[in-house]
């Protein structure tokens, strides 16, 4: 049994076999140079994904939970947390530059940093197994 931080979600798990992905979740504050003006201050989520080292912004740092989970439901992680927050680092710089348009290099400050899991399940739906995402939820097009 392993320890981990579970992204919470509205779905029971207590009897289900679950399966864990494992992210690296970073908030970031921005501060955009600005000529005669204090900096500009900017503040994003972005969440980096273990496996493939793929980062996306996120709408908000997620609450999670402590949970004692078997070994053998953990999905191994691939990359190296620097090398996530690495790309989690680039995307930021992406995003500061395009919304703000900022042509000046920004400083960029770690904030809050946490490696979490979000957990899958299998469901039956309509006399089919599908694999649900206990953040998102089944979609429509799931269910046909």
């Amino acid at each position: 049994m392993e320890t981990i931080s579970l992204i919470k979600t509205g779905f029971d798990l207590s009897d289900r076999e679950v399966v864990c992905y494992p992210y690296l979740i970073v908030t970031f504050k921005i501060y955009m140079p600005r000529l005669f003006l204090k900096p500009r201050v900017a503040y994003t989520v972005v969440a980096a994904d273990l496996v493939k080292g793929a980062a996306a912004r996120a709408n908000m740092f997620p609450e999670t939970e402590e949970v004692d989970i078997r070994e053998d439901s953990l999905v191994p992680g691939l990359i190296e947390e620097e090398e996530a927050l690495t790309n989690a680092r680039k995307t930021a710089l992406r995003w500061i530059m395009y919304k703000f348009h900022s042509f000046r290099a920004p400083r960029i400050e770690v904030i809050q940093r946490q490696k979490a899991y979000k957990a899958f399940f299998h469901a039956d739906v309509k006399g089919r197994k599908v694999l649900v995402d206990s953040v998102k939820g089944l979609e429509q097009d799931d269910i046909r």
